[in-house]
């Protein structure tokens, strides 16, 4: 099993329901992107009342990928405030297989 690394986007105050169209329109295509050609990236909108997080969870710790630079020119286009986390490496199954720990994805 490959290693996995999240990050977030943390944007406050939250964009314009029109600029989260376009944002949730650009993480679907990437998330699709990703699946079809089996590459371990996906990203997550999360709303909340004071804030939205844009959680990414990735093969690779790297940030300046060309999702990111999109991702980043449409924040900056909506004029948003926004700050990035650093990687963390995630742990998996293959790391934890005496632990008795489960993992499960869910998207959508």
């Amino acid at each position: 099993m490959r290693q996995l690394w999240a990050y977030a986007y943390r944007v406050a105050p939250p964009p314009p329901a029109d600029g989260l169209r376009e944002i949730r329109k650009l993480l679907d295509n990437e998330n699709a992107t990703a699946f079809e050609h089996a590459r371990p990236w996906a990203a997550q909108l999360i709303l909340e009342q004071r804030s939205t997080q844009i959680l990414v969870v990735a093969d690779s710790p790297a940030q300046n990928r060309s999702v990111n630079r999109r991702l980043e020119s449409e924040l900056s286009r909506l004029d948003a405030d926004y700050r990035r986390t650093d990687p963390v490496a995630i742990r998996g199954p293959a790391q934890d297989a005496g632990s008795g720990a489960s993992y499960s994805a869910r998207t959508g």
